[in-house]
């Protein structure tokens, strides 16, 4: 064994070959090993929150759920001063968009009415708002 390392120390580029190789497996096996750590890591933690998500077992065998009735649309809440002009799909249309924004915490809207007319445009007034913001 003396010999080889002997022969290989003497040819600049034998010695070159053997330290290229030697570090490229060196690294390989490193990320290799990275790798297996990783997953393994990955895989406690999604064991560790799944048993965190699943619910604890009662003692008492629980009755089969009912089917689920179908979901039906929200009922709009009552809308007590509305413009006159504005459609009935409109107004639809407005308190669905506040029931899915707000939740069930809105228990109704009071009014709906046009804007003022604005000099600019809404994509105008974007525009103006987001290029003159305080830093």
């Amino acid at each position: 064994m003396p010999m080889l390392l002997a022969i290989a120390t003497d040819n600049p580029v034998i010695l070159s070959l053997t330290i290229l190789l030697t570090g490229l497996v060196v690294v390989f096996l490193v990320l290799i090993v990275l790798t297996g750590i990783i997953k393994l890591y990955g895989n406690i933690v999604y064991n560790a929150t799944n048993k965190a998500k699943k619910p604890k077992a009662s003692a008492k065998p629980q009755a089969p759920a009912a089917a689920p009735a179908p979901a039906a649309a929200p009922a709009a809440p009552a809308v007590e001063s509305v413009e006159d002009g504005i459609p009935g799909e409109i107004i639809a249309a407005i308190a669905a968009a506040v029931y899915c924004a707000e939740g069930g915490s809105v228990s109704a809207i009071k009014s709906i009415r046009r804007s003022r007319p604005a000099s600019r445009s809404a994509w105008g007034m974007a525009g103006v708002m987001e290029n003159t913001r305080p830093f």
